[in-house]
Order: structure tokens, then sequence, then C-alpha cells
């Protein structure tokens, strides 16, 4: 995981500006929106459905493109272009967790674990060890050659949310992570992902409704008109 030299944020968001266009005219998502995530912080983003949460996080996590602004980490603007550059970065710097784990349902939990390292060269036997650490601090331990579809919803889950720290990503970028399970098992999965998050040292932004969720960052900012607004620290 990289540090950021003194001064810079770790991931920094200037003017992002994300407008559709439709047979009616043009949307406007996001206006202008500006954002900072420093190490090792963990910043909520709440807003209505339809607010651009999600647009958003994809712009900072590089699966989409804004109209116009940038995105930089530590300090250097990512080229949405070079998809070549962007993609790599992508698989070193950030991991994801979707409301949807996408498991591929013909491998095991521990072989979905291991995907994101698969994707950088050859497993060895230090990757292997932490892919089976993470099954045992998640409960899983004794599922690892489980399929997904052997798997209840939330231990799915799981394996999502522990794959997204595999490589050890400066950034973790969750999107409703537990918007598709109960309550019960959703804060307990919280309560997990920000326990990992603290093991790691990761930074955090998370799109959630859930403000018992959200109050567990250090930060929470709000997604209105196409603007982020009413930054408050819950740290103090």
């Amino acid at each position: 995981m990289n540090e950021t030299s003194s001064g810079t944020p770790l991931l920094e968001a200037r003017g992002i500006r994300k407008v559709f266009s439709r047979s009616d005219g043009e949307l406007v998502v996001l206006d202008s929106c500006d954002f900072i995530l420093e190490s090792g912080q963990a910043i909520a983003v709440v807003g209505e459905s339809g607010s651009g949460k999600s647009t958003f996080l994809n712009i900072l996590g590089a699966l989409d493109h804004s109209t116009s602004g940038m995105v930089l980490h530590q300090g250097k603007r990512l080229e949405f272009r070079d998809r070549s550059v962007v993609d790599q970065w992508r698989r070193q710097e950030v991991g994801f967790v979707f409301q949807s784990h996408m498991l591929l349902p013909d491998f095991t939990a521990l072989e979905n674990l291991l995907l994101p390292a698969r994707r950088m060269g050859p497993v060895n036997a230090e990757i292997r060890q932490r892919a089976h650490d993470f099954l045992d601090t998640m409960g899983l331990k004794a599922r690892a050659d489980h399929l997904p579809g052997e798997l209840s919803g939330g231990e799915q889950q799981r394996i999502a949310v522990a794959r997204a720290f595999m490589n050890k990503p400066s950034i973790v970028l969750a999107d409703e992570p537990f918007g598709n399970l109960d309550q019960k098992i959703g804060g307990h999965l919280g309560e997990m992902l920000f326990g990992l998050r603290d093991k790691e040292g990761t930074s955090l932004v998370i799109v959630t409704h859930d403000m018992h969720l959200a109050e567990q960052a250090d930060r929470i900012m709000k997604l209105e008109h196409g603007n982020l607004v009413s930054v408050e620290d819950v740290s103090t």
C-alpha cells in the first residue's frame, strides 16, 4: 500500500461534472463536485436514490469517466484516455465491493478470493496464505472449497468484502455493499468491513443509504442536486 507525501491527498476529485445526453436534453448528474480522501480515512457518501452516488464512485475508481474535471491519485492526474494505464492503476490501488457480490459461480470461495491476485501474476504460497487468513477472519475457513451457490447471501458478500482487500489496495470503494441483506446481517458485515479497513490501514469510500453504516466513517458527505454538501466530521 502506498503512502502519500506530506500535504498530498491520497485521492482527489476536482470539479467533477457528469452530463448524460437524452432525447429531451441534457441531464446533469454531477455538477462541479470536489472531493478529498486522505490516507487511511473513511468517507461515507449518502444521498437519495438517483442522486448520482454510484456514478461518482465509479468515476473515483476509473470505471467511468467524467464529462469534465479530474481525478488525482497522490497528486497525479488519472488519464482516462489511456485505458491500459488506468486499468493497471485500478488493479494495484483500488478494491471494489458492489451491492451484488459478483462471485464467479464455478469458482470456489478460495478461488474467488484469489482472482485479484491472479490478475497481477502467479499466486505464490504467501498470497494463498493471505486468502486463507481472510477466510478465517470472515468466519469462512470451513467454506474455502464451497461454490457461491452453496453459500448464503451474507457469506457470499463476506467473500466479496475480503476480495476487495486481497491486493493490499490503498483505496476500497464500496457501493451499497449490504443493500441486498437484512439489517442485522448488513450491520455485522459493516463491522467486518470497517474492521478490515482498520487492520489493513486502507482508505475507504462507501456509498450507502444506511446511516448507521455511514456513521462508522470518519466523515459523511451528502450528494444533493449534483453537488457534494453537508460535510460532517464524525471522528470528533
